[in-house]
């Protein structure tokens, strides 16, 4: 693929942590502003016609605002935290020719109409085809914006699949996602992204039936091997795959 070189860490030559983009600055895209953020890494931040980019970048360490267009140019890897449809007819219109080869992590679940009549099972798949001259990897979509905040001030880490055809975008974004903290599983080529979306209906159904909300998240047990050595390990943490207990919601 030409363009950009694929970056092989989440890190440059010199060291430093790569400039992340995150387009929508709704609540996932803020939560992962405020996560990344806090873990050192300079983050530029799109939002919406309401300004939320630049009220949440006032708030952040290293984070700026900027129009998309800013964004594609200055970050090393994206984060998409728009709606489907929008990030297919708003946001690819106006920066998927300027991405340049540039990793982009799609964090999106499709509504049944995204689906309908495209011919794909998968909202990764209607993204890499809106994007083309970019690596997609699917990932972070069945971890809720609350959830990562609670990871953010020290609860256990849930377990991210992430799906993807490049596999030095993959590693790149597995390896971001392992210094963060995350527990991170390969879930293979970026067709299998459907499991991981129809994962994410499985824990809204189990929150809505076991009145938690979107406070359901799940950790892989890996039996008979050892863990990745950057894997986060807290003998604290260890216990239920589920969140075990109900919190009031503001």
């Amino acid at each position: 693929m030409a363009g950009t070189r694929l970056p092989d860490t989440p890190y440059d030559d010199q060291g430093l942590p790569l400039a992340l983009g995150v387009i929508g600055c709704g609540a996932m895209g803020a939560a992962l502003a405020e996560l990344f953020s806090a873990r050192g890494f300079p983050v530029h931040l799109a939002g919406g016609r309401r300004r939320t980019a630049e009220a949440l970048a006032a708030r952040l360490p290293s984070a700026v605002a900027a129009d998309p267009e800013t964004v594609a140019a200055m970050a090393r890897l994206l984060i998409l935290a728009t709606p489907v449809h929008a990030s297919r007819t708003e946001v690819a219109p106006r920066i998927g020719h300027l991405l340049g080869g540039k990793v982009l992590v799609d964090v999106s679940n499709p509504l049944p109409s995204d689906l309908h009549g495209t011919g794909y099972h998968s909202a990764a798949e209607l993204i890499a085809d809106a994007f083309p001259k970019s690596p997609i990897v699917k990932g972070l979509n069945c971890v809720s914006a609350r959830q990562v905040r609670a990871f953010a001030r020290g609860g256990p880490p849930p377990t991210v699949p992430v799906t993807g055809d490049d596999r030095e975008a993959k590693q790149c974004v597995t390896r971001l996602l392992r210094t963060a903290g995350f527990d991170v599983a390969d879930a293979g080529p970026l067709r299998n992204s459907r499991w991981i979306e129809g994962l994410t209906e499985l824990l809204r159904r189990i929150g809505q039936e076991e009145g938690l909300g979107d406070a359901v998240g799940f950790r892989l047990l890996r039996l008979g091997g050892e863990p990745p050595e950057d894997a986060w390990q807290d003998s604290r943490t260890s216990g239920p795959a589920f969140v075990p207990r109900k919190e009031n919601r503001t």
